[in-house]
């Protein structure tokens, strides 16, 4: 049974003792003659005595805390790991490229003067020739006369001479391929470094202490004291 049903208990005793006490009295209980029917006795008178009721005690634990409940706070480090990640040393780039034209050295004739004729015309040659001739004379005598006389040794001629052209020999630059302009790629360059990260964040851990309670045993009024005014029953000239 509990401290507290314990003294419930008590005071309720008390009370129903003091009750019956008082009942009995008022009906006669408790005088040797009769039962209280069909008897007359000399008139009685009441008299009322003082009763104290001293004060009912009981023992109960009481609890006394001793130490305070409290939240102590833990902040658990974070965790960190090493891992491994590129980093750009260089970005891709494209670089201009420039490839020069290819010319080709060849020769070509030049003609310098062009072939020409040259018309050479020689006279005829003739040789005189002297011829005696047999004439005659007015009077008929006979007679010779010398003649010249041309023949022709050697006609005229047209000598038709070719002078060839002249040429020069020169040099000269052709265009075999282009100027090319173009871009050439370059990756992009990594380095591949060891950093550390946060593999799990600190965090705050919060613990609960229970308060440390001592019970103490501590004496309590069950029922205070007090004091009631009984009556009492009196023979007939009986003082009070």
């Amino acid at each position: 049974m509990t401290p507290t049903r314990l003294i419930a208990a008590l005071g309720g005793a008390l009370i129903a003792t003091s009750a019956l006490i008082g009942t009995a009295s008022a009906q006669g209980y408790g005088h040797g003659q009769g039962y209280g029917y069909e008897y007359h006795q000399p008139k009685a008178h009441v008299c009322y005595e003082k009763v104290v009721v001293p004060a009912v005690y009981g023992t109960v634990k009481k609890p006394v805390v001793k130490v305070e409940g409290r939240w102590e706070k833990q902040i658990i480090p974070a965790v960190y790991a090493e891992r491994e990640v590129k980093v750009l040393v260089k970005p891709a780039t494209y670089e201009p490229k420039v490839e020069p034209a290819i010319y080709e050295t060849r020769e070509r004739k030049i003609l310098v003067e062009p072939e020409r004729k040259i018309v050479n015309v020689t006279s005829p040659v003739y040789q005189t020739e002297y011829v005696s001739v047999k004439v005659h004379d007015g009077y008929g005598h006979p007679r010779y006369e010398t003649k010249a006389h041309k023949k022709l040794v050697e006609p005229a001629k047209k000598e038709v001479s070719v002078v060839p052209a002249v040429y020069k020999t020169e040099a000269y630059k052709v265009l075999v391929k282009p100027e090319r302009h173009y871009k050439v790629f370059h990756d992009a360059v990594y380095e591949t470094k060891v950093e550390k990260y946060i593999a799990k964040p600190a965090y705050e851990h919060r613990i609960y202490h229970k308060p440390v309670i001592e019970y103490v045993e501590e004496k309590v009024i069950v029922k205070h004291a007090h004091s009631f005014a009984r009556p009492v029953y009196k023979k007939y000239g009986e003082a009070c």
